[in-house]
């Protein structure tokens, strides 16, 4: 599907269950630069009742544009935005689920939108470690559409100097939120995690993974498992 954000096209991906009255959804937000989309995570928790939008920020996979940290935001609230209209979609029942730099996302669209509950994988928000986060930039930066890998790197830096946690997570509730840590990750190493977890004032569960890294690809149904059945629980 596509839709508008401002003056640009954004596509994405809409997983949809054969049910016919409106039922729970997900905003489904991939990460940065959207190597993995996870989704044998959408197709899960299509095959469990929910209906799943995944948006492709601009300039990944064939959304027009280039990518940013800010411009990514607004898309991911655009996302959120048409999901809830969806004929398909109960609007009390919305959940967002992200993954690295789309956990970063989903947490700040928790603290602004009222959903239900919000799931954040690896969530890479700002933790003070520029070096492994510009090694990644460099290692995956040839699959997106940027103007330059200096001035993505700036524009990262920029937006995470600006960006303050501590002052949007505890105003995450009424959602409940579920973190997920793998402990040999070493992008968002687990202290990164334990101090989201110690800022988030709502009902919270983390699930701890003791031999995934960051993509989680070690024992990858046990971790789809866990994450789609806590969505599957708190939009039922």
């Amino acid at each position: 599907m596509k839709f508008r954000v401002r003056h640009e096209w954004r596509i994405g991906g809409l997983y949809r269950p054969s049910l016919a009255a409106p039922g729970p959804a997900v905003l489904m937000l991939h990460g940065f630069p959207g190597v993995l989309k996870n989704e044998d995570m959408a197709a899960d928790l299509c095959r469990r009742g929910m209906t799943v939008l995944m948006p492709y920020y601009g300039g990944c996979w064939g959304s027009p544009g280039s990518f940013s940290v800010r411009g990514a935001f607004d898309d991911a609230r655009a996302g959120l935005k048409l999901l809830s209209r969806y004929g398909r979609v109960d609007a009390r029942r919305l959940g967002v689920l992200g993954y690295s730099f789309g956990g970063w996302a989903a947490l700040r669209l928790a603290a602004e939108a009222r959903v239900a509950a919000v799931a954040a994988l690896a969530p890479a928000l700002p933790h003070g470690d520029g070096a492994e986060t510009a090694r990644y930039l460099r290692r995956f930066a040839r699959v997106v559409r940027i103007p330059s890998l200096s001035g993505a790197w700036s524009e990262y830096d920029s937006a995470s100097r600006e960006d303050r946690p501590d002052d949007y997570l505890p105003r995450i509730p009424p959602a409940a939120v579920l973190l997920v840590e793998g402990r040999r990750d070493r992008l968002v190493p687990p202290e990164s995690t334990a101090r989201l977890w110690s800022r988030v004032s709502t009902p919270k569960e983390l699930a701890s993974f003791p031999d995934e890294d960051h993509e989680f690809l070690n024992d990858r149904p046990k971790v789809v498992a866990a994450v789609c059945g806590w969505l599957q629980s708190r939009l039922a």
